[in-house]
Order: structure tokens, then C-alpha cells, then sequence
């Protein structure tokens, strides 16, 4: 190329450059022409650091960056079919209600060709079983405790739709969703549970009575509900970090390392704020407990000793924290028990028993001395609490020695309590020699689960172990506890599994003795000590369309030789051809109440006392009623022993109906002194 030819180019080429930057200058100085080629930068959202107001102490540990959901109970409901009444359902249904369960009778096979054969139901559609007096339409539902894994079971609360007594009904199975029971038509929730069992009803009302102004429309079914599917518990972080939430999660599976039934550590890291808990096996019937241990775990695994000694400190120096931080030393582990033992001795209370609780639950044989004197001699408000620690401390026969010294209590609910505590111990000592003689088993294919090792050591207990305490399964229904210490008493429970606890050694009836309930229908009579007693028993007659069946009503008579125990198994017994020994065929219900009616009439050597109820309180609180009414049915009633009853009216809606708030306390009347007539009340 010449030199004329290059300088050409040379020149075209900076008259492109300069027309190319007068372009793009005026590009950016025209606004029209900027608003069509640029778009303005996108906004970036700037989440604000969450920091929450901790006490100091307690900075560094799971719950003071972590919220924790799924730590509440949770209300599972559903509509089910209540079949075994004896006339007293069938009432009118709203359309929509009696349509939706029609439907679901036919998804479940029953029409006029169903299987009932040989039953009152046979050949019957689903809308005349829905009218036969025999059976009742109700709702059902239970408090899931938080955290529960597959197969957690507890109490199911029942209340009639279309009955006006719910007495000897059982439920059919039934879906539980969560939420409250889910309208006609509406989205359905997920189901959570079932349901299903024998109806456990006021036990002091008379069976078969309609005037008598207890609710018997109300009932539960004890230990039957079950979830089908494991409700989460989820952590998640204030601020996401994938560096703490792996933190989190590591500090979690070293404290909680799989034990019995866990096939994978609690905790799982899903990204960088959400973290998924698990409750271990060992924890399956406390729930609680692992959550606040979860709260209160030291995120730092580095130094336990170190974050023990502050927390201990913390304890003496910020008593008003001792609750938090009892739970954080007991989430510290063993690492924590030499400084927990430098306080079981501390003089303020507070601090001390902050201690003395966690030392107790890391058992920590240093704790026994100190929880034994609490228990004997200290203040009544700490006495049950001191009980309680010292049942789960694996030490010496000094324990089962100030247990049983404590059932002959003069105080009820710490001789409650020592029994509870004996119990506990006994069952965990029937596992240790059910695990034992599983080990010896040659062959593992015939070596049973732990599942199935821990049900069996709750359901029988021998006599003539340390504790004390004896349990048998009486005809399918309930426990018999045998304590034979102290004063003669009879301890209900009626709630989760059903048990009568007989105190003492000589129960016995009073002779001579003429004891009549239920209308007359049930009579106990001997006119001496050295005959046996006579047993009357007029049963209802069964009914269909509102008619009673001929023949289905019989009168029982028998004589019964031997103790308090042989009467209540014989009351419980249901008569069959493979088990033909005589029985009255009672309920747990049933068989309570007649234990009462004896008690009234003044026809047992023994006192006679239940416990406290639970499950509607969790009910109650859970639909956020804001008040129950607690008073006394009759005039001259104390309000001491508590059953159930409906706490609450549904909220009203379409398609549910309405009834008045009942109350939570269904008194006893106090027995009159010897020679006086009992206060019939008004």
C-alpha cells in the first residue's frame, strides 16, 4: 500500500471512531432514547438482621437464633359413627351432615349387601343405619401432641350429634384432619390420625338414667387415637446462614445421638435457614421435654465444661433464670454434673432445685440424699416434684425404700405420686429383664423388636419385684395395679391407659352390706363376713326402631367369694364360649362407677379418688375458648375429684349444631359419716 493509500484509511478509520462516540454521546444524552435502551437497575431486597433480646446467659444456644415451629400441640378432628347404644341415638341429622356421611359409609363398603351379617345392622343402608336409636353420629377430636411420630397415640374426646347418651357406644374408625372438623364441601385437610374404640363416659353417672342432669353426650375413647404420618418439627434460623445452620444441626445429633428405634440422627439441614427435627424413640412419650432440651442446647460443642461452668454461675447470680438454665445445663449432657454438684446443697431453694432437676434427669446418683430429704421433709409444694425427680434416677434400693415410706403419706397426692414414680421404675425394670432375656436368644430371627419389648413392659408387671407395684390386664379393658401399702384407697385414672389402683392389702367389703345403684338394677348383699356376697344385675334390653328386642334383657345373679379383686374382675369379665367363667361384662366405665356406687353406699374399707383430667384443657386452649365454667353440679358438692365433661360449644356454623357450654368439674358427693343420711343435694 503507498503512502497516500494508508493516510487515506487512516483518516476513514478515526472518522468511524469519532462518529461511534458522538453516536453512543448522544445516546446518553438523549433522555427519550434512554428510557427504550435501558432498564434501571434492579432493586435488591435487604433483609434486616433479626437479633434477638436474650439474657445474656443464655446467648449461644439453639433458641436465641432459632424460632422453632410445630412446638404446639395440634388440634385433629373428624366426624365418626358411633354403633352399640342402646337406644338412645338415631335423632335427625342436618341434610348435609347425613349426606356426607352416607358417602363415606359407601366408601367404606356398607350398603344393604354388607357384611354385618348376624348383627342389628344387617341388610340396613347407610342412611337407616343413620336413624337406628342403636347407633349416633359424632365429632371427634384429639390434642397431637407436637412432634409426634407415626403411631403416637392418645386420648380421642367424642360429643353426640344425634344422641341423647353416648353409654356403651364404641367408634368406628375414624380419619382425623387436622383443624377443626372440616365443612361439607369445603377443601378437606390433610388426614393426621384415626380413631376408634369403646366410648369411656362420665363414670358416675348412672347408666341407662336420662334425668339425672349429667352430660352424657360427651365421652372419650382412652389411648385411641393414633397418627398415621410424623408431624415435623421445623428450626428456623433468624438469619440465614448456611455456616449456622450446619452448626445447629451438628450441635443437635451430638446430644442426641440414634439410640433404641432411631435409624437416622434428629436433626437434618435442608438450606440455609430451615432445619428438621425429629423426635427420637427415647423421647416418644416426651415430646415436651426433647423441645426444651433442643431450645436450650449450646450451639458451640467445643467446650461443654466451659458453657456449663457459666451456666452455673448464671444460676447463682440470676436465680429468677433458673428454669431456662436447668435446661440448659441438662442439655449440656454428663459434661455438666460436676458443676451441677456443687450446687445440690446451695441454700436458696430456687437455685438448688434448678440443679437438682437436671442432675436428676442426666441421673446423677449425687442427687439422691438431697431429692430424699425434699421428698420426706421438705415444703408441701416441693414434695410431689422432688418425687418425681427421684423416678427417674437409676440408684440403690434407697429410692424404692423412701418411695414406698411415701405411699402410706398422709398427704393424697404425694402418695399419688410415689405410686406413679414406683410405676415408672417398675416398667423400666421389666424392659431391662425383657432386652435381657432377648439378648440370650440364640436365634435373631425370633428376637422380638424393642417396640414391641417396651409395650410388653408396660402391660404386665410381676409381683414380688423391688418396687412393689403389680399390673395386670383385666379381660382386654384395663389395668389392675396392686400397691399393697398404706391405707386402703382406690386411685382412677381416666385418661391415656385406663387403670384402677387398689392401695393397701385389705380391700375388702364391708359386711353385713346391702349396696344398691343404677335404679336398682345393680344390688351387692351378705349379711356376714362368712358368707359370700350376692350380685344382682338387671341389664338393659336392647332396642330397634325405639322398640326393646324380647329377650335381650336378663337378670344375673351369682355369689362371689374373695376379695375386692376378684369383684372387679368378675364385674369386668365378658361372658363367651371360649371363656365361659360368669362376668357382668362391664366397661372400664361401668365398672368405676359400680366401684363408686360401693364407696357412696358406704360399702368399701377404702377411700376413693381419680386424677386430674388434661385433654380438654389442651382442647380448650387449642380452639382459644377463652373461658370454662368450673362449678359444682349439686348443692353440698365439693369440687375435688375432676372428670370430664364438654368444655365448649363447637363454633357455630352451617352445618354443626349448637349446645351450651358445659363445665370441666363432674364432682363426687362426700360420703356421710356412719349413721347419717348422705345430702341428696338439691
Amino acid at each position: 500500500m503507498t503512502g497516500t493509500s494508508r493516510g487515506v484509511a487512516r483518516a476513514a478509520r478515526v472518522c468511524f471512531n469519532v462518529a461511534a462516540v458522538a453516536l453512543c454521546l448522544a445516546l446518553i444524552v438523549s433522555p427519550g432514547c434512554a428510557r427504550k435502551n435501558k432498564r434501571p437497575p434492579k432493586a435488591q431486597q435487604v433483609r434486616p438482621m433479626i437479633i434477638r433480646d436474650v439474657p445474656e446467659p443464655l446467648r449461644g444456644t439453639v433458641g436465641s437464633v432459632c424460632q422453632l415451629r410445630g412446638a404446639q400441640p395440634v388440634l385433629a378432628s373428624g366426624i365418626g359413627f358411633v354403633v352399640g347404644l342402646n337406644g338412645t341415638g338415631g335423632l335427625p341429622l342436618p341434610a348435609d351432615v347425613a349426606a356426607h356421611m352416607e358417602r363415606e359409609m359407601r366408601l367404606m363398603g356398607i350398603g344393604p349387601a354388607n357384611e354385618l351379617t348376624g348383627t342389628l345392622f344387617e341388610g340396613m343402608s347407610p342412611a337407616e343405619m343413620l336413624r337406628d336409636p342403636n347407633t349416633a353420629v359424632v365429632i371427634v377430636q384429639a390434642a397431637i401432641p407436637p412432634g409426634s411420630p407415626e403411631g403416637t397415640s392418645m386420648d380421642a374426646y367424642v360429643r353426640a350429634l344425634n344422641a341423647t347418651s353416648l353409654e356403651g357406644g364404641t367408634l368406628w374408625t375414624t380419619e382425623l384432619r387436622l383443624g377443626l372438623p372440616s365443612a361439607f364441601r369445603s377443601r378437606q385437610a390433610r388426614v393426621v390420625g384415626n380413631a376408634r374404640g369403646p366410648i369411656f363416659i362420665n363414670p358416675f353417672a348412672e347408666p341407662g338414667a336420662e334425668s339425672d342432669g349429667v352430660t352424657r353426650t360427651s365421652g372419650r375413647i382412652l389411648d385411641g387415637a393414633i397418627t398415621t404420618i410424623p408431624l415435623e418439627l421445623i428450626l428456623m434460623l433468624d438469619n440465614p446462614s448456611h455456616s449456622m445452620a450446619r452448626a445447629v444441626t451438628e450441635a443437635i445429633n451430638a446430644r442426641f445421638p440414634p439410640g433404641h428405634g432411631d435409624r437416622s440422627p434428629p436433626a437434618k439441614g435442608r438450606d440455609s435457614e430451615t432445619i428438621k427435627v425429629r423426635i427420637p424413640y427415647e423421647y416418644r412419650d416426651r415430646q415436651g421435654e426433647f423441645i426444651e432440651l433442643v431450645r436450650y442446647t449450646t450451639i458451640d460443642q467445643s467446650y461443654p465444661q466451659a458453657s456449663a461452668k457459666r451456666y452455673a454461675d448464671a444460676l447463682v447470680r440470676e436465680p429468677a433464670l433458673g428454669q431456662e438454665l436447668s435446661w440448659a445445663l441438662q442439655a449440656i449432657g454428663p459434661q455438666a454434673k460436676p458443676f451441677l454438684r456443687e450446687l445440690y446443697g446451695y441454700p436458696e431453694i430456687i437455685p438448688r432445685l434448678a440443679a437438682l432437676r437436671a442432675g436428676a434427669a442426666l441421673n446423677d446418683p449425687r442427687v439422691i440424699p438431697y431429692l430424699i430429704d425434699i421428698a420426706l421433709d421438705g415444703p408441701e409444694r416441693h414434695r410431689t416434684a422432688a418425687i418425681g425427680m427421684l423416678a427417674r434416677v437409676e440408684g440403690g434400693p434407697d429410692i424404692e425404700r423412701t418411695l414406698q415410706t411415701l405411699l402410706a403419706d398422709k398427704e393424697l397426692t404425694v402418695r399419688v405420686a410415689a405410686y406413679e414414680a414406683l410405676a415408672d421404675r417398675a416398667e423400666r425394670a421389666q424392659l431391662r429383664r425383657l432386652i435381657e432375656a432377648e439378648r440370650k436368644e440364640r436365634n435373631p430371627v425370633s428376637r422380638r423388636p424393642y417396640e414391641l419389648l417396651y409395650a410388653l413392659s408396660r402391660a404386665y408387671l410381676p409381683e414380688g419385684t423391688l418396687q412393689g407395684v403389680s399390673r395386670e390386664l383385666v379381660d382386654g379393658k384395663f389395668f389392675l395395679d396392686r400397691v399393697p401399702v398404706g391405707d386402703p384407697l382406690i386411685y382412677i385414672t381416666q385418661q391415656r391407659i385406663p387403670r384402677v389402683v387398689l392401695f393397701g392389702e385389705d380391700l375388702r367389703l364391708r359386711h353385713p352390706v346391702f349396696a344398691t345403684m343404677w335404679s336398682d338394677r345393680l344390688m351387692f348383699v351378705s349379711d356376714s363376713e362368712s358368707e359370700p356376697t350376692r350380685v344382682y344385675y338387671r341389664t338393659l334390653p336392647q332396642t330397634r326402631t325405639g322398640e326393646p328386642i324380647a329377650g335381650t334383657g336378663r337378670t344375673i345373679t351369682q355369689s362371689i367369694n374373695g376379695d375386692l379383686v376378684d369383684l372387679i374382675k368378675f364385674m369386668a369379665h365378658s361372658q363367651t364360649p371360649e371363656h365361659p367363667k360368669p362376668g357382668l361384662g362391664f366397661s372400664y366405665s361401668e365398672v368405676v362407677g359400680a366401684l363408686y356406687g360401693l364407696y357412696k353406699d358406704q360399702a368399701l374399707n377404702a377411700s376413693f379418688s381419680t386424677e386430674r383430667d388434661r385433654l380438654l384443657a389442651e382442647i380448650v386452649s387449642l380452639t382459644e375458648q377463652p373461658e370454662i365454667e368450673v362449678r359444682p353440679e349439686r348443692t353440698g358438692e365439693s369440687t375435688e375429684l375432676v372428670v370430664f365433661d364438654d368444655p365448649r360449644a363447637l363454633p357455630p356454623g352451617r352445618n354443626e349444631l349448637r349446645e351450651d357450654t358445659g363445665s370441666l368439674l363432674v364432682p363426687l358427693r362426700p360420703v356421710a359419716p356412719q349413721g347419717d343420711q348422705p345430702d341428696d343435694g338439691g
